[in-house]
């Protein structure tokens, strides 16, 4: 039987691709909020490609250090798999089967720990979690509207078009943009009108831009006040009804 999460809050962080910018936006937006006073938790559902050695942290785990949470792993990142693949193949190389009901009772035990939580998906909204359910079921099953990450560069109007479109097509409503630099900008400055193209045809708000950062994600730190600074903290806190929750 189907199970969906009852009026959670949160918002579910989804990209035009992967490497589009997911984990650093989704921790720029809990490290944003909990400077406004709220308790943001977050939760990457499903880790691909996940190796700690040599120092290095996987998503899940620099998120959970960086944010200050101290939630369980296993809450934050019900799935982690070795193989740097879509999660569909990911779990076939680990002899497992991803299922939607594990994931809802993790993110069911951090809406009872969190005012609200923000969850990051994996890859693109078409990535297939099993043979028939994609990223775009596990927004949906989880009652989270979408935030959309998309690079604010030449070539990213068709794809955020495309994601978008998806989005609405399988009724999963979608709260705005935040347009992101992940690799360094043209030698040329950008006279595409990218960002403001987007906007017009999808008629939603942007929710922030991120530049581009040298470095990520070990110089967070050294960023993550710029980052907070240039996202519409304003913006999610109304759209996510946050406002008073302090």
């Amino acid at each position: 039987m189907s199970r969906s999460v009852q009026k959670p809050c949160g918002v579910f962080v989804t990209g035009t691709d992967t490497g589009v910018g997911k984990t650093v936006v989704t921790a720029a937006i809990a490290t944003a909020l909990k400077g406004h006073g709220v308790d943001a938790g977050i939760m990457k559902p499903i880790a691909t490609g996940v190796t700690e050695s040599q120092g290095s942290l996987s998503d899940p785990a620099w998120l959970r250090a960086v944010t200050g949470v101290t939630d369980p792993p296993d809450l934050i990142a019900p799935y982690r798999f070795g193989s740097p693949a879509a999660p569909l193949v990911a779990a076939a190389h680990a002899g497992q089967l991803i299922e939607l009901s594990r994931i809802l009772d993790a993110f069911q035990s951090l809406c009872a720990r969190h005012d609200c939580v923000i969850v990051e998906g994996v890859g693109g909204v078409l990535v297939p979690l099993t043979a028939d359910l994609f990223v775009t079921d596990m927004a949906k099953r989880l009652g989270l509207p979408a935030l959309v990450v998309a690079r604010a560069t030449l070539g990213s109007i068709n794809h955020t078009l495309l994601t978008l479109d998806c989005l609405r097509s399988r009724g999963v409503p979608v709260l705005g943009l935040v347009f992101n630099h992940p690799t360094p900008p043209p030698a040329e400055p950008d006279v595409t009108e990218t960002v403001p193209t987007i906007l017009r045809l999808s008629e939603l708000r942007s929710l922030g831009e991120l530049p581009y950062c040298a470095g990520l994600p070990a110089a967070w730190s050294q960023h993550q006040a710029q980052f907070a600074g240039r996202l519409n903290v304003e913006g999610l806190l109304e759209t996510l009804g946050l406002y008073g929750v302090a």
